[in-house]
């Protein structure tokens, strides 16, 4: 069940009106879904969703999913196939993920990927992992779940990782260990 239409973009400025816009959004679909969203219903469903929250002039998270699944009471997002860039500027680092299916928090950005996470951030380095969460506000993606990492031609394992964005620093938890090829 979802929408045939093209790809739907949400562009949400500012701290406060987050919620508020995202409402609108969702609002403004609803002539697109008649048969999906229900008075009734809370939910809100999506194929080919775009997700832009931004600063300024500046995206700050551009979410892709191949269906979403909008919780209009609870201001969440359920996800489906998912890529997400997050850029914090030229001053800050930044990161990709790739996953099968994630959840947004519409009200704090936050983000959580799970299923087949592989993912990049600062200085080429790539990261694959069953989870990761990303806390917008502390601009800190992290997992405590089985790593590898990937830097130049060495690999790495370990119990979980914390990437803190705005400083572009990197930190291997719980055990890491240096991965060597036979």
């Amino acid at each position: 069940m979802g929408t045939t239409g093209d790809l739907i973009q949400y562009g949400l400025r500012g701290g406060d009106r987050r919620s508020a816009a995202c409402r609108a959004a969702i609002l403004a679909l609803a002539p697109l879904a008649p048969a999906v969203l229900q008075a009734e219903s809370p939910l809100l469903e999506v194929d080919q969703m775009t997700f832009v929250a931004s600063r300024g002039a500046a995206n700050e998270l551009v979410l892709r999913a191949t269906h979403a699944r909008f919780d209009t009471k609870e201001e969440r997002v359920y996800l489906e196939e998912v890529h997400v860039i997050v850029e914090h500027g030229r001053t800050a680092g930044h990161f990709e993920i790739r996953c099968d299916e994630g959840e947004l928090d519409i009200a704090t950005n936050d983000f959580e990927a799970r299923g087949n996470v592989r993912g990049s951030t600062e200085g080429n380095r790539e990261f694959t992992a069953p989870w990761v969460s990303y806390d917008h506000e502390a601009g800190m993606l992290f997992t405590n779940a089985p790593v590898m990492i990937y830097e130049d031609a060495i690999t790495y394992r370990g119990g979980g990782f914390q990437y803190f964005v705005r400083e572009r620093r990197f930190r291997l938890l719980g055990g890491a260990s240096l991965v060597q090829e036979p």
